[in-house]
């Protein structure tokens, strides 16, 4: 992950104006950008911490159709704890 080249689109968007949380999800998609570039790049424009951006990101309609197979990566994690 190159976190400059990151600060720079993150600037970049903020100076066209890109601020409004689903729209920055959506412009991160469409450049083709991981989920941790979109959460890292999110959390420096919008001002969220990373868990922040992760929840923000995990919520968005741009990134929707990868829930079920997050769900499905996470669930070896799940302890039974909840």
């Amino acid at each position: 992950m190159d976190r400059g080249f990151l600060d720079a689109l993150a600037s970049r968007f903020a100076a066209d104006g890109i601020t409004e949380q689903e729209e920055v999800f959506r412009k991160l998609r469409e450049r083709g950008m991981s989920p941790i570039e979109s959460i890292y790049t999110a959390s420096r424009l919008l001002g969220l911490s990373l868990p922040e951006a992760k929840t923000a990101l995990y919520e968005s309609a741009s990134w929707r159709d990868q829930h079920a197979g997050w769900q499905e990566m996470q669930s070896p994690f799940d302890d039974g704890s909840k």
